[in-house]
């Protein structure tokens, strides 16, 4: 089959590897002239990666195994966590090309995605390159392009998400390598160790995310951090999105094209890479993707966004309380031993071992199940 994929990040190159290697023949498209530019992502990885793929030299730049969440008041837990990987996500995501191309996939670069159309059993989409116009033909057209998706829009499985907008800049900063992790601050606010000397540090948030990041990097790096800023690397993040329609006759979306992140950090790149798995089995086997992603991602994605919006109205003594509530041993244990990528289990453990916990129940969306 001839394939259309829009968009060469991780979820559009992963995809374009396993259906190239499976002998379709794959155009990926990419509306920036380099894959990964601007960087809009944090790049830190949970070690459910490693159930994916092996983490490589070629894009892996640090491993941190140890985190600080700190509560309102200034206290803070420190615990240590299974390996995390700190990815470049220009190498990472010209490592997937590389591996799709090998595969036998065409990359396109600067070539942005209008819209398509139906002509018999074809989809003919309109891809603008360097002021011309050009249109693409192919038997499966893939949305793998980002959070504002023009493919989900032309389809019609765009619908009504939201969005945070997240504000980032990696800066020159010492630091012990530890991920410290601020979840009161806007929806959550990170600063993750890139090297000994840097880090990248910012915040996420629905309203005001500039002030809130300018008043936390003030604090954390000093007034003058524009000067000890290497890199800024803003941009919007999707809400996860319970309805969301991922497959319309051949038509599919993947990724944050799909809103496949986790509301609780922001974090996308395994679910984006798990998604495309389930997405090239689905096209492979003639599976129904609306119904093979909801098997095997929707679960978590789904307690990621009851978690995020029961924190949502959590007041300052409510995080000084939950923070002091994981002060203990037991609780550490579990946050050592469990993935954030595996959040039923760890939820599951953590209200058995601390019942108390069901005290914020009052703070439970209940009018969202």
């Amino acid at each position: 089959m001839e394939i259309d994929i829009i968009g060469a990040g991780p979820a559009g190159s992963y995809s374009a590897y396993l259906l190239a290697k499976k002998g379709h023949s794959v155009k990926v498209y990419e509306k920036n002239h380099i894959i990964c530019s601007p960087v809009q992502c944090t790049g830190i990885l949970s070690d459910y990666f490693t159930t994916i793929m092996e983490p490589k030299k070629d894009f892996v730049l640090n491993v941190v195994d140890k985190t600080r969440i700190y509560s309102p008041n200034g206290k803070y837990i420190s615990t240590k966590i299974k390996k995390n990987y700190v990815v470049c996500r220009k190498k990472f995501d010209s490592y997937l090309a590389n591996m799709a191309k090998q595969a036998g996939a065409k990359y396109y670069l600067n070539h942005c995605f209008d819209s398509y159309k139906k002509n018999n059993n074809k989809l003919i989409s309109t891809i603008k390159n360097k002021g011309k116009t050009i249109a693409s033909e192919a038997d499966i057209l893939i949305g793998a392009d980002g959070p504002l998706s023009k493919v989900a829009k032309s389809a019609g499985m765009f619908e009504n998400r939201e969005f945070i907008i997240g504000t980032q800049i990696e800066a020159k900063m010492k630091n012990d390598n530890v991920v410290e992790f601020y979840p009161y601050l806007g929806c959550y606010a990170w600063i993750v160790p890139v090297t000994p000397n840097s880090v990248r540090i910012g915040v996420a948030s629905y309203k005001n995310p500039v002030d809130i990041f300018k008043k936390f990097v003030s604090e954390k790096i000093g007034k003058n951090y524009d000067r000890k800023t290497i890199e800024n690397q803003s941009g919007v993040i999707p809400v996860f999105y319970p309805k969301v329609k991922v497959q319309k006759n051949n038509v599919y979306i993947v990724g944050d094209a799909a809103s496949f992140v986790k509301a609780t950090s922001g974090g996308g790149i395994n679910q984006s890479l798990k998604a495309a798995a389930i997405l090239a089995e689905s096209i492979e086997q003639g599976l129904d993707y609306n119904k093979e992603w909801k098997k095997k991602l929707y679960p978590g994605l789904y307690v990621h966004l009851l978690a995020h919006k029961t924190m949502k109205n959590f007041t300052e003594k409510d995080w000084d309380m939950l923070i002091s509530d994981f002060s203990d041993k037991k609780m550490k244990k579990i946050l050592h031993n469990e993935s954030r990528d595996r959040i039923i289990s760890m939820m599951t453990k953590i209200i058995l071992t601390k019942p108390s916990l069901l005290r914020y129940i009052k703070r439970f969306p209940f009018r969202d199940l």
